[in-house]
């Protein structure tokens, strides 16, 4: 078991805190805009994941023995929150995704069918369907 909320919690405290610039108020403008890039980019890149982790082309993927440019581990990394950082993932991570996409364009039908099982299992909390059910 993985800590990623607890990791990602952590990061954009201490990123939360740089961008608070108590000892510096002038700072304070460009500290908030770098902020902001940092907030969207990181949880941007784990949700991408996270939505299509139940994916059988991504199951495909990790379990497969091949791990090519290291993707794998680079995977591994942001499931675990790390997405703030300097770590040298990004191209990994690019090159997985490119991956993944082509594998979904080789199986269109396999990768329909997940994303409309993912996209049931998607509903408001409001809906009465989840209560009446």
């Amino acid at each position: 078991m993985v800590s990623s909320g607890v990791r990602l919690a952590m990061n954009s405290g201490v990123i939360g805190a740089e961008a608070a610039c108590l000892a510096n108020p002038g700072a304070a403008p460009a500290a908030l805009k770098r902020f902001d890039a940092r907030m969207r980019r990181g949880p941007k890149q784990f949700s991408w994941f996270i939505y299509r982790i139940t994916n059988p082309i991504m199951r495909d993927f990790f379990m497969g023995p091949k791990n090519v440019f290291r993707v794998k581990e680079a995977l591994l990394s942001v499931l675990v929150g790390d997405i703030f950082g300097r770590t040298p993932i990004w191209r990994s991570i690019w090159i997985f995704k490119a991956r993944y996409y082509f594998a979904n364009v080789l199986q269109p039908r396999r990768a329909f069918m997940a994303w409309k099982e993912r996209r049931s299992n998607i509903r408001k909390v409001d809906d009465p369907a989840v209560y009446n059910a």
